[in-house]
């Protein structure tokens, strides 16, 4: 077995172990830096760690997404595994829709670890004990995509998350059909605000859409998307990240040449 993965493999015992106590709904508190979809790319997550360590940032969150599409999904795996067990606390995996063995078979992260049946089987049963949401002080709900419908987040179970990491906003009132396929939903502004109201949230920070400009406001900025890897499959797209602290979010935004990423702006938002 090539190193990194054996890398790999010893890190899911533990990985397991911890997840496994953690609550399908995570409480955080502040200053929190929120990151996306990742999809195997190292250099992104290498500047967001940077960033995190300079910002002097406790927690950092990232809202699933980590393998899939690009080239270096072991090694982001590795990177955030190792972090985790370092820092558990802190550092929050939530589960995302490329966190399963159907789509891992795919888009890329079995051909990585060598079409190993065995170790597709031990990193899901890791993926499986992420949670699936966090709740921020001051109302934000962060989960991987979307919601089903008006639910209590009581009732969310980290068995019973599908639509939780496939759903996607639409401009149009109610929940609708998804072109992503059965059983996945779009839902509207209204479903939100009704969601919202019924658990006593604010806002939601979601990420699940690859985004041209690394992150896209919905619904009068009740709803925060946020992508945060650039040159998704071979587009010319930017990511993004958040840091959330007591009055507000900063939104970073990054890209560049294939060498190093560079911040490239920053929108502060109070909230």
């Amino acid at each position: 077995m090539p190193g990194c993965l054996k890398k790999l493999s010893e890190l899911l015992p533990a990985m397991e172990n911890v997840l496994a106590l953690e609550e399908p709904v995570m409480d955080l508190r502040l200053p929190c830096m929120v990151v996306g979809d990742l999809h195997g790319n190292m250099k992104a997550l290498d500047l967001i760690i940077h960033m995190w360590r300079s910002f002097s940032c406790p927690q950092l969150l990232f809202l699933g997404d980590y393998v899939d599409r690009g080239n270096a999904s072991v090694d982001v795996l590795i990177s955030l595994f190792e972090m985790k067990r370092q820092d558990w606390k802190n550092i929050i995996l939530l589960r995302g829709n490329h966190e399963s063995p159907e789509m891992n078979r795919k888009y890329g992260f079995f051909d990585e670890i060598g079409r190993n049946e065995e170790m597709l089987a031990d990193v899901t049963s890791v993926f499986k004990k992420m949670p699936v949401a966090a709740i921020l002080p001051g109302g934000i709900f962060c989960v991987h995509a979307g919601i089903p419908g008006v639910c209590s987040i009581d009732d969310i179970k980290k068995e019973n998350s599908f639509e939780f990491l496939w759903n996607d906003p639409w401009e149009h009132e109610g929940m609708g059909p998804s072109p992503r396929g059965i059983a996945i939903h779009l839902f509207g502004r209204d479903v939100l605000e009704a969601f919202l109201e019924k658990n006593q949230l604010r806002m939601m920070i979601r990420a699940h859409s690859a985004l041209m400009s690394g992150y896209e406001w919905f619904f009068d900025k009740q709803l925060l998307s946020l992508f945060s890897a650039p040159a998704y499959c071979g587009a010319d797209n930017k990511g993004a990240f958040a840091l959330l602290h007591m009055s507000g979010m900063c939104i970073y935004v990054f890209g560049g040449s294939r060498e190093k990423y560079e911040l490239i702006k920053r929108e502060s938002i109070y909230i």
